[in-house]
């Protein structure tokens, strides 16, 4: 008998907390989240701008992160300006292995990047069918949780890029120091450790 009491004691326990359950719409169906929105990338770089564009989403979307060495030649070398090298005590050139590894540390250490390139006056592009060198002023942004306003990292760059196989790659790039600012080498010297 005692058995029976017990069941009928669950029962109203469970007849009292059925209103509650379904209030909290456990039981209610819902919609899947909508899948997120793919980082910016141009799959085929059939032009040295996609090339350079890619190099900007790989910046600026740390999704992008393990498609930046693809973006340069097997011989790819990063020249840091003079006065870096000089001043910071920079070795010089890097790699694209070394390129790999700083922008890893740095979308980790960072949230969010924004880079701005705009044709250097005075230093026209110049373009073939199979090679280009692209002259740029740049300004990077660097911010951090927490901190209103971002790192600034300036200064002007030589990309310098080939064709192969159909695809353009990096195969140099040159950082100058120009401004008041830390250069873009800085940065990248920064965050390699």
């Amino acid at each position: 008998m005692l058995a029976f009491y017990e069941i009928m004691r669950i029962f109203a326990i469970v007849l009292l907390l059925l209103p509650a359950l379904s209030a909290c719409d456990l039981f209610r169906l819902r919609d899947s989240d909508p899948p997120t929105k793919p980082p910016l990338w141009n799959d085929f770089s059939t032009d040295w701008q996609k090339c350079m564009e890619n190099l900007e989403f790989c910046y600026e979307d740390g999704r992008n992160v393990v498609k930046y060495s693809g973006l340069f030649t097997q011989d790819y070398s990063f020249h840091f300006s003079a006065q870096d090298a000089n001043d910071y005590n920079i070795p010089q050139p890097w790699n694209r292995s070394q390129e790999q590894d700083m922008l890893i540390n740095l979308h980790s250490q960072s949230d969010s990047i924004r880079i701005i390139l705009e044709p250097l006056e005075g230093q026209n592009d110049d373009i073939s069918a199979n090679e280009a060198r692209i002259y740029r002023k740049y300004t990077l942004n660097l911010y951090k949780a927490g901190v209103t306003t971002p790192e600034v990292y300036s200064g002007n760059l030589e990309l310098q890029f080939n064709l192969s196989s159909g695809y353009w790659y990096i195969s140099r790039w040159y950082d100058y120091r120009a401004y008041s600012h830390p250069t873009w080498g800085k940065m990248k010297y920064d965050y390699s450790q």
